[in-house]
């Protein structure tokens, strides 16, 4: 609720000033993550992602940082890739380009960042609201195409896609991978898990768009350091994640890609 009155508020004054709104909203984003996310991890805004090899990302606007990252560092615009643990763009309005573009950067992001230390990140992509004009149902279906359709696009190994799309007003998809030789063949299947509901009480509740991206990214983080694994637990039991649907058609299949690659059951 607090997110949804902020982005009202930042419309309203869109059209004055649109860089001031733009940087307000990755305010608003970056507040909700240091409130939510394990509270060891440090988080900054603006800048790039610098690779110990000299390669730098493009410019990203949040970046989650890991407990040892030097209190003089922060306020560099060049973020050490060492102990960078998730990088967030942030939209006010989501539009088509903007999941193309996110997901395109992403997946150089983190092969640049694998390549030159070894390591996984989380990256992700958050909007106040969304810019389709058509009813909810709908605008899932469409996001959830695009999701599928730009990843194979852009991304040329698992672990390269991006890990989650959070709509506050509408909804949060995330990734998902599994290895069902039965099911589906050889190799790893990996699709984006949309709109989620939870059954408990015999009842289907809609979970919070918000609260679902964060407690799959402590899922996530407690795979990148066993230390979350029982924050990560404890949200997950609460039932916070919920069970997303996807549509079978939106499936990708992987059958040549370095399986050897840390991590790559990340998903699992």
């Amino acid at each position: 609720m607090e997110i949804q009155l902020e982005y009202e508020r930042i419309r309203a004054r869109a059209m004055e000033d649109p860089g001031t709104a733009g940087d307000e909203g990755e305010e608003n984003w970056a507040s909700l993550l240091r409130k939510w996310l394990p509270g060891d991890l440090q988080i900054a805004t603006k800048g790039r992602v610098l690779c110990g090899d000299g390669e730098a990302t493009d410019q990203v606007d949040i970046v989650a940082l890991s407990s040892l990252y030097p209190h003089g560092m922060l306020t560099k615009k060049m973020h050490l890739a060492s102990e960078v643990m998730v990088i967030v763009e942030c939209k006010s309005t989501l539009k088509a380009q903007h999941i193309e573009k996110t997901i395109a950067s992403a997946s150089r992001a983190k092969e640049a960042i694998y390549r030159a230390h070894g390591k996984e990140v989380i990256y992700g992509l958050v909007a106040h609201s969304h810019s389709w004009r058509a009813d909810r149902q709908r605008v899932v279906d469409v996001i959830s195409g695009m999701l599928a359709e730009i990843d194979k696009r852009h991304v040329g190994h698992p672990n390269n896609s991006l890990d989650f799309l959070c709509v506050a007003d509408l909804g949060a998809w995330v990734l998902r991978a599994e290895s069902d030789e039965e099911m589906y063949g050889p190799g790893v299947v990996s699709y984006y898990s949309g709109p989620s509901f939870s059954g408990f009480g015999g009842k289907a509740v809609e979970i919070s768009p918000i609260g679902r991206m964060v407690t799959y990214m402590l899922r996530r983080l407690s795979y990148l350091d066993g230390k979350y694994h029982g924050l990560a637990g404890y949200f997950a039991m609460a039932g916070l994640e919920g069970v997303g649907s996807y549509n079978s058609r939106n499936l990708r299949k992987w059958k040549d890609f370095e399986s050897g690659r840390q991590h790559v059951d990340l998903f699992l």
